[in-house]
């Protein structure tokens, strides 16, 4: 028979338990033995073979071509043909296996076996169902012990099979040793370019805080500049108001000598109604230009509002930062806990994002000063604007040092939201990054262990077997 081209397995090698019986059952024994089921393609033959497992020189053949086919087929009052024969051999098998049948090796007795020397057919094979009143026997196979050179052939074919499976996994062991030395000198890369990062990371951390330092320094210069402005324009306009009262004064002064002057002449009724018509006209230009200041006023509240609402925004922009700081801090804190256990090279990381965050939580500080200092200016800008309704000059100066001061806080807005979006995104490349090493290490070690645990039982038994 060719065990290389034509040998079909109908089912897979399977460990069983067998009931061994002597001669008119007086012995009975259990025994665990390995099946193997095999059929030849292109001819109606099937062989079933029994070895212990304890002992593989203990063999047992059952084969079954088309003439012991027919015999069977006549003794036992079998119903189908060879093809259905060996779907309900391998049906009972299973069934054998699943404990539904038992499988039994009898031998012959003394009779049968006189009668059977030429077919050399010692044992039978049967399927057995187990019942309370009578055991059911199903199929009976003749049987035979294997000689030593076919139990020899077979052992050889297990070995050369042991042998090409420890090859194979000695080079898979071989090629996993290379992938872990390279991703060993991929990790130190990543540590070394970890730790340019963080360099790199604090530098930067500096360089914001000079600028944060020097910018403030000049806002607060400008801010004495401004309040001193602001004090000369008081004076001045204090200066003006009480000339333009001593001149209402005068004039008021001017029209009781009017009055009792007109009782006196004629003509200075005429020069005083000249004079009058002139103070009309005077009176009107200063209440187009009282109009136009009252309109300016407007005007100057509106920007006020619209100063007052870009601070709430700035409020609120200030508020989410500390929130995605606070979350960046607690995402830090878990991805520090994860990897402090396979590998304490990411410590140094948590650091510098600490210092990140309280170089970040400084700025907020600084900018909460401002909006103070804002709200304390513009009840001073209030108060001044009630003071100085009649001056078109102070109140242009102030909108100019107004939309300067919106330009610096909007350049100090633009700061506080590039360090916003930056600091998030170094924290989730981290994550990723750690992750990701996590999961691929983590795998790979659990197929490197599955790997060595399991060939190493198998090549401990291919060994003893070739030492016997």
């Amino acid at each position: 028979m060719d065990h290389t081209k034509n040998v079909v397995h109908i089912m897979p090698s399977v460990e069983m338990m067998v009931t061994f019986s002597g001669e008119r059952d007086a012995m009975r024994a259990k025994k665990a033995c390995v099946l193997y089921a095999e059929r030849i393609d292109f001819k109606e033959l099937i062989q079933l073979r029994l070895t212990e497992k304890c002992d593989q020189r203990r063999m047992y053949i059952t084969t079954v071509d088309s003439a012991s086919f027919h015999e069977l087929k006549q003794d036992q009052s079998l119903n189908v043909t060879f093809a259905g024969f060996m779907e309900n051999v391998v049906r009972m098998l299973k069934d054998c296996q699943a404990g539904k049948l038992e499988l039994c090796l009898l031998n012959k007795d003394s009779t049968a076996g006189s009668e059977n020397q030429n077919s050399n057919h010692d044992y039978l094979l049967q399927f057995v169902e187990i019942r309370a009143f009578k055991n059911l026997v199903h199929l009976c196979l003749p049987c035979r012990s294997a000689p030593l050179h076919t139990v020899l052939f077979y052992i050889n074919t297990m070995l050369d099979a042991a042998h090409k499976k420890a090859y194979l996994l000695e080079q898979n062991t071989q090629q996993l040793q290379m992938e872990l030395n390279s991703q060993r000198a991929h990790i130190e890369q990543l540590g070394s370019d970890n730790g340019k990062l963080r360099e790199a990371l604090i530098e930067n951390t500096r360089h914001l805080g000079e600028k944060h330092s020097m910018e403030l320094q000049q806002m607060q210069d400008k801010l004495e500049k401004l309040n001193e402005q602001r004090g000369n324009e008081l004076e001045r306009s204090r200066r003006t108001i009480a000339g333009l009262q001593s001149q209402l004064d005068r004039a008021t002064m001017d029209k009781a000598d009017l009055k009792t002057a007109q009782e006196q002449a004629e003509k200075r009724n005429q020069t005083l109604s000249e004079e009058l018509t002139c103070y009309k006209s005077r009176i009107s230009t200063l209440k187009e230009q009282n109009d136009k200041l009252h309109t300016e006023l407007t005007s100057a509240k509106k920007q006020e509002r619209k100063l007052e609402y870009k601070i709430e925004d700035l409020k609120q922009h200030t508020t989410e930062l500390q929130e995605h700081i606070q979350k960046g801090n607690k995402d830090k804190a878990n991805i520090a806990a994860e990897l402090e256990a396979e590998k304490k090279i990411l410590h140094t990381k948590r650091q510098a994002l600490e210092m990140a965050s309280n170089e970040i939580s400084k700025a907020n500080q600084i900018i909460l000063k401002q909006s103070q200092e804002l709200l304390s200016q513009k009840k001073t800008i209030a108060w001044r604007t009630e003071v100085a309704l009649q001056q078109e000059k102070a109140i242009q100066e102030k909108d100019k040092l107004l939309r300067l001061r919106e330009e610096e806080l909007e350049h100090v807005r633009q700061t506080v939201q590039q360090l916003r979006e930056e600091i998030p995104q170094q924290l989730q490349s981290m994550r990723h990054f750690a992750h990701g090493l996590e999961q691929k290490y983590t795998n790979q070690i659990v197929t490197l262990r599955e790997h060595l645990t399991t060939p190493s039982g198998k090549e401990n038994y291919s060994r003893k077997s070739n030492r016997k």
